[in-house]
């Protein structure tokens, strides 16, 4: 049978590393007895990554100030692989999943190939070179000499990134000469990673073998299911069988498993198409819609004596319609998107971490997330990646590997991005998380912004819809995003981004889909004090005080990481509606509010729609952007480089809730009530206007509401209260006949013009939730916590949420820790409450 083992460094390989002068070509056979080789622990790795684990870097590169680590980059890089093989076999190959990014690699000194493209896995035939024991070398070449070496079209000059000519990310190509160099990351000066980012693994088989496979699902409108599979490989026999097998991961009682056996007539290439029925399957649902029911797919290569290969995957089915521009009906339900635009989950490597993936999904599913946007210039996610998203239930917005602005348009480099989008699809269509294919991030709208012509732009209009036309039919393509309409980032046909902080865009209050919501803000101080060198003497209060002779907003000493040739200073959200900060942590309240402020206003208001008569409409969901923070920085990002949630996160758990409350203050205000839940909701809604001052409700009222699935109204109109204090509080709550009850608290004047009285707060733990309460109405609770002096890793059900008098607020503690201290603390209140926390276990 075919074997495939992992070159991983642990048990069935050895791995070292070798710094040299940068060269064209190296003696792979000389240079092995060379001295100054470094050992490497586990692969894969990155050249970075071997230098900080045997201590030859500081931890400073790793939170993202990088000057110290520029050197790496000025040689080549030698990797080398001592391994055994069976020489018995007739076949042998090597596969390379991640190699970054421009290598010649080497067997036995033999040159057996090169790399050239960091998007692209590449595998390589050796059977004729394989010995019992082996010796593999990859040699990395410096990137700014591969750079230099191109040439620019005249045409592209002034359009297109000279780092574009390349397939790297364009986020790694930051410092070299005439690059147009960037820090939009949060690497500084900047950070170029290099080396090995993916398995490598040696294949060997003797007969027969499965080289190449296609698995897509889909369900037809009677709800009957087809898995349709495509393969091919090489073989010395003609008396083949394929067999498939499909059996449900879960209830195996009430569906059997599905078996056919297919009669291959091979000869030493062989392909077989086939689509394999299933009556009624169990249907995957997204998070919060039902069960995410999965099946186990085995294809097994045979006779009726000797099995010679065996691929499993697994595989899920759901029946989705778009009924117009990402209105999506999924298993009969209506579903919106509510998530975020993904960076990679780390900077320092291109390395899958598995602990920062689950901390992000766990934080996703926290927030009420039900889809991720896999950004176009970000990197490729590792198959784990994709198999927890299945599991968990979110769907996958994935973009093809284009940035801003324009790109080449050369036949070789078409030809390039065509074999990686055929690796990709084929990689991944099997995966039922999959929502939808698209040509990448603001590619035509960089280009219209910069007033230059989209070069480029046929890849994405031709190339890449080809590509899912033939290896993923069923799925939906999405040229870039932003794309639709008049424009590129026309809010009324396509998806839209909102610039409106720097452009002003018509059309923008209720845009089909919001695909990127950017605002910025510092994160915690928590997490400033691991990114500011000399954190507490790196600002004054007047730093916060923005003038007409120095209008940023952010501390000088802080800027450096932030996005300044983005506008990052202007995408700040209303902090001056706060009051005048007067100390350091006055004046990260007032942006982290004003950030969350704006996440509600924006996110209310297209989750609700509108019932005017010119404009009745509902946007199809919002995306935050940026979700996460690729290194650490001040800008945009809704959970930190530290995986820490601030006020964006919140407001954006708050906004995401599946049912929702929403003041709508126009000409009137409406309280409206929005069902983006599985089913129908029914119940009471009691609305009020609370006085502070007076602690008594003005006006209070009850009404019967009922809402269908997918769908918001308008509940109560306070209109009939005439007029009242801007000085009140706006409460409202719905009581289902079902389930838990849901509030909502909202003012009608900024928040400079309230006041708040002191008040004493209450709280316990209850199982493994914090119950709380107060006598008066407190602005703003933050719930911290700290295990053993660690503060960082806790998670919430909820935080920096206002409080009712009298009422009594549950919430779930999540995250990591078993048992620490918790604090509360009103941000206008002197004191704060403490409770022990120790984790319940069933």
């Amino acid at each position: 049978m075919k074997t495939i083992c992992k070159l991983d460094g642990k048990v069935n390989a050895s791995w070292s590393l070798l710094k040299i002068d940068p060269t064209e070509k190296i003696d792979a056979s000389e240079i092995r007895r060379e001295d100054g080789w470094i050992p490497i622990s586990t692969m894969p790795a990155q050249v970075h990554d071997v230098l900080w684990d045997q201590g030859m870097l500081s931890e400073e590169y790793r939170v993202g100030w990088c000057e110290s680590v520029r050197w790496v980059s000025d040689f080549d890089w030698v990797y080398c692989s001592e391994f055994q093989a069976d020489i018995n076999m007739r076949n042998t190959a090597i596969s390379f999943s991640g190699l970054d990014t421009f290598a010649d690699i080497y067997l036995n000194g033999t040159w057996i190939g090169a790399h050239e493209d960091f998007y692209l896995p590449q595998t390589i035939d050796v059977s004729g070179l394989i010995r019992s024991n082996n010796i593999l070398m990859i040699h990395f070449h410096r990137v700014c000499d591969i750079l230099n070496a191109k040439e620019m079209k005249p045409e592209w000059t002034g359009a297109v990134m000279k780092c574009k000519q390349i397939r790297k990310p364009i986020h790694d190509n930051l410092f070299m000469e005439d690059s147009n160099e960037s820090n939009y990351q949060g690497a500084v000066p900047g950070f170029q990673p290099v080396g090995i980012y993916g398995d490598v693994s040696i294949t060997q088989w003797e007969d027969a073998q499965i080289a190449d496979i296609a698995v897509r699902t889909r369900v037809n409108d009677d709800y009957d299911g087809i898995v349709s599979i495509k393969a091919a490989g090489q073989s010395s026999r003609e008396d083949l069988i394929l067999e498939v097998e499909l059996k449900p991961e879960k209830r195996t009682d009430f569906q059997p498993p599905v078996i056919n056996e297919y009669i291959l007539h091979a000869d030493k290439n062989w392909e077989y198409v086939l689509d394999l029925h299933v009556e009624k399957p169990l249907l995957w649902n997204p998070a919060g819609y039902g069960e995410q029911n999965l099946y186990t797919l085995r294809i097994t290569l045979k006779n009726e004596e000797t099995v010679f290969d065996e691929i499993i995957k697994t595989v899920g089915f759901k029946h989705i319609v778009m009924n117009s521009p990402f209105a999506f009906t999924v298993n009969g339900k209506k579903i919106r998107l509510y998530g975020g635009s993904m960076d990679p989950l780390q900077g320092y490597t291109h390395c899958y971490i598995k602990d920062r993936t689950i901390r992000m999904f766990e934080m996703a599913e926290n927030a009420h997330m039900n889809t991720l946007r896999i950004w176009g210039e970000g990197i490729p996610q590792a198959d784990e990646f994709y198999e927890e998203a299945d599991r968990r239930g979110f769907l996958i917005w994935q973009e093809f590997f284009f940035g801003n602005g324009a790109y080449p348009d050369d036949e070789e480099y078409t030809e390039l991005c065509r074999q990686e989008a055929v690796a990709l699809v084929k990689r991944l269509a099997h995966h039922v998380s999959i929502l939808l294919w698209c040509g990448g991030n603001e590619t035509i709208m960089g280009a219209e912004f910069s007033n230059v012509y989209p070069f480029g732009k046929d890849i994405l209009l031709n190339t890449f819809p080809e590509v899912v036309r033939k290896l993923d039919p069923d799925r939906f393509y999405h040229p870039n995003s932003p794309y639709g309409g008049e424009w590129a980032n026309d809010p009324r046909e396509g998806d839209y981004h909102s610039y409106d902080c720097v452009w002003q865009y018509p059309y923008q209050d209720y845009p089909v889909l919001m695909s990127e919501h950017i605002r910025t803000a510092p994160p915690g101080v928590r997490s400033l004090r691991r990114i500011i060198p000399d954190f507490e003497n790196s600002y004054q209060r007047e730093d916060f005080l923005s003038t007409y002779e120095n209008p940023d907003i952010w501390p000088r000493k802080w800027q450096c990481r932030t996005h300044l040739s983005a506008n990052g200073q202007w995408k700040s959200a209303p902090y001056w509606e706060y009051y005048e900060p007067v100390t350091m942590e006055d004046a990260l309240y007032n942006f982290g509010q004003a950030y969350a402020q704006e996440i509600r206003r924006y996110g209310e208001q297209i989750r609700r729609g509108s019932k005017e008569p010119k404009a009745k409409v509902r946007s199809q969901g919002y995306f935050a952007c940026k979700l996460l923070d690729t290194w650490p920085k001040l800008y945009c990002s809704s959970i930190d480089f530290f995986q820490e949630g601030y006020f964006p996160y919140y407001a954006l758990e708050k906004l995401f809730r599946p049912v929702l409350l929403s003041f709508q203050k126009e000409e009137s205000i409406r309280l409206w009530l929005v069902n983006d839940s599985a089913e129908a909701i029914r119940g009471r809604v009691r609305v009020g206007v609370y006085l502070m001052d007076e602690e008594r409700f003005l006006f209070e009222n009850e009404t019967e509401a009922q809402i269908e699935q997918g769908d918001a109204d308008i509940v109560f109109d306070l209109g009939q209260y005439h007029f009242f204090t801007k000085a009140s509080i706006l409460f409202a709550e719905f009581i289902p006949e079902s389930g838990d009850r849901i509030s909502c608290v909202d003012f009608v004047d900024i928040e400079r013009h309230l006041r708040f009285k002191e008040a004493a707060i209450q709280a316990e733990i209850k199982g493994n939730d914090l119950e709380i309460s107060a006598d008066h109405f407190v602005r703003c609770v933050e719930l911290t916590g700290n295990h053993n002096g660690d503060e960082f890793g806790w998670l919430f059900g909820d935080n920096y949420f206002d409080m009712m008098p009298g009422r009594v607020y549950r919430v779930p503690v999540r995250g990591r820790h078993e048992s620490g201290e918790i604090t509360i603390k009103g941000h206008y209140l002197k004191d704060s409450v403490k409770v022990s926390f120790h984790r319940k276990r069933e």
